[in-house]
């Protein structure tokens, strides 16, 4: 039956303008897309948009779904909401902790979800293969052969392993070559690499990169033939004046990458398009950067654009510049207030956290008393890089006496072994002052992060996340706040919003002990391709040099 839409402000990603008229819709594809006034003599169901603006469903070219803590089914329940119609997903969170049935598991799932949701087969499952951290799985070429037979399979996911590339690492170039064999696209995860390096990383075939950018790697990269994908933290003041005034922006992408379900609650790509109009960029410019080119991206066709033979997803709203939609249709019809959801999951796939309660025992870092020279991983509030400096610090029967200082405890255990097999060490710049947070979702093996300044808080919220068989907790060592995470330590089938209300109060506790940063930031802390050092459990990891760096640099004999 024909749907005919009429009373329309149509946004026109392609001319860049909004033009009054009507279009229709059979078998959930645009038939008529035209200006003016309908014909009075076409049959069909006609629908009133009242002069609502209409705007294609937007398009997220890069983004990881276990970020949202939540299944496929569920994250695309709640991000339709926002006009959210279509993503490339890279489930490498699911792969670090289940390998290739977690892969196939985000797959399946995201099939049976109410989204077009396409998925890029992990590339850096480990992260890297350095021996920078203990790892569960492994990803191989025949891995992506297998994988890449599944449906909605288009792409490699982002290739973090930069320094693998640049050294020649045979099983990686393994793995980007059968990619390119398969005609998939390759995604790309370079924040450092310029000048020569970068083009040995873009000559084996990788296309994009969504990393923190600046006006001079913006240039260099669509120079040289990325795709450049800005995501919330790139969209600087300075970011957003350069690219506006580039005569091509069709490289150009608006990407969430990861998304809280915090934030879901209060949008999802719309966000982000949001945030960049709100810096300056022209909002019809900005749209197309979240629907057309992403399509273009990615190579699917008949996405991205309201005109004729493309598929229904589109979304009203009575302003752009806040890009809040008013009723979503997806194929055509209307987004239903109540989805059902079922989720098929494997026994296996819950209780994968293999170790055993920790005591404060597990947090000294010497043996007994006296000082020490320690390498303190210190954060730079303004880039959220990482650097290194040492510093001489006092023990107390093997603890570090922080009391005084913006200084906090931070530990990594391998989630596989059952006894306590990790590393403990000091950061600085958190600004946190009080108790401890806990958490199995750490970019990107997934393996127990704990960061506080009491040693018994510590072991509390940490044995609250191993006893729920993953989670998110805080503790000051009474009190508890506990996000259950049981598939595979990471994600919850629970509805977004039941998730969020739980994240929430553990956000809003941490903000009262004075953390500086979000909650994001702090489970990258571990992650092994993000500059310049973070933590697993063998010791600190140098990033650029592929390097473990012992956490006590010196033992003083006073």
């Amino acid at each position: 039956m024909r749907k005919i839409f009429h009373n329309a402000q149509i946004v026109d990603v392609v001319g860049h303008r909004i033009f009054f008229g009507w279009f229709s819709v059979v078998d959930g594809y645009f038939e008529f897309v035209e200006e003016g006034n309908c014909f009075e003599d076409l049959p069909g169901i006609r629908v009133d948009l009242n002069g609502a603006y209409v705007v294609p469903g937007l398009i997220d070219a890069h983004m990881h779904i276990e970020s949202s803590l939540v299944t496929p089914q569920r994250f695309a329940a709640k991000a339709a909401e926002w006009g959210t119609c279509v993503v490339l997903q890279d489930p490498h969170e699911m792969a670090n902790v289940l390998g290739v049935p977690g892969i196939s598991f985000m797959i399946e799932d995201a099939l049976a979800s109410i989204l077009h949701i396409y998925t890029a087969i992990p590339s850096c499952v480990p992260p890297t293969r350095a021996s920078l951290e203990t790892t569960n799985f492994q990803i191989s070429s025949n891995d992506v052969e297998y994988l890449a037979t599944k449906p909605r399979v288009i792409a490699l996911g982002e290739v973090m392993d930069y320094c693998g590339i640049l050294n020649n690492d045979e099983e990686l170039l393994k793995i980007v070559n059968t990619a390119k064999k398969l005609k998939l696209n390759i995604e790309g995860h370079c924040p450092t690499l310029k000048g020569r390096a970068l083009s040995q990383y873009i000559s084996v075939g990788v296309s994009s990169d969504h990393t923190f950018t600046y006006p001079e790697k913006i240039l260099e990269e669509l120079q040289k033939g990325m795709y450049v994908m800005l995501q919330p933290k790139s969209l600087t003041k300075d970011n957003v004046e350069y690219i506006i005034k580039l005569k091509d922006r069709s490289r150009i992408l608006l990407v969430t990458d990861d998304t809280l379900p915090t934030d879901l609650t209060k949008g999802h790509l719309n966000r982000v398009v949001r945030l960049a109009i709100s810096r300056g960029w022209d909002c019809l410019d900005a749209i197309a950067s979240a629907t057309i080119r992403p399509a273009q991206y990615l190579g699917i066709k008949d996405i991205g654009i309201i005109a004729p033979g493309k598929i229904a997803n589109f979304f009203t709203t009575h302003q752009l510049e806040t890009l809040l939609p008013k009723s979503v249709f997806l194929a055509g019809e209307p987004l239903s207030p109540a989805i059902s959801i079922t989720t098929l999951l494997p026994e296996e796939f819950v209780q994968s956290l293999k170790i055993r309660k920790l005591t404060t025992e597990d947090f000294r870092m010497l043996p007994d008393g006296g000082c020490a020279t320690v390498n303190v991983i210190v954060v730079d509030e303004n880039t959220h890089y990482t650097k290194l400096k040492q510093k001489c610090i006092t023990f107390q029967e093997g603890y570090p006496n922080i009391s005084d200082e913006d200084l906090a405890l931070i530990a990594v255990f391998s989630r596989s072994s059952r006894e306590p097999q990790g590393s403990v060490g000091l950061i600085s710049g958190l600004g946190l002052q009080h108790g401890a947070f806990c958490t199995s979702f750490a970019h990107d093996s997934h393996n127990l992060l704990i960061i506080g300044r009491e040693p018994y808080a510590m072991a509390v919220a940490a044995n609250a996340v191993i006893e729920s068989g993953g989670g998110i907790a805080v503790s000051d060592g009474k009190d508890i706040h506990l996000l259950r995470l049981p598939i595979g330590g990471i994600i919850t089938d629970e509805p977004v919003d039941n998730v969020a209300n739980k994240l929430e109060l553990i956000e809003t506790t941490l903000n009262l002990w004075r953390l500086k940063f979000s909650l994001s930031f702090l489970l990258t802390l571990t992650l092994t391709t993000s500059p310049y050092y973070k933590i697993s459990d063998k010791g600190i990891v140098d990033v650029e040099r592929r390097l473990i760096i012992p956490i006590i640099s010196e033992l003083s004999s006073t």
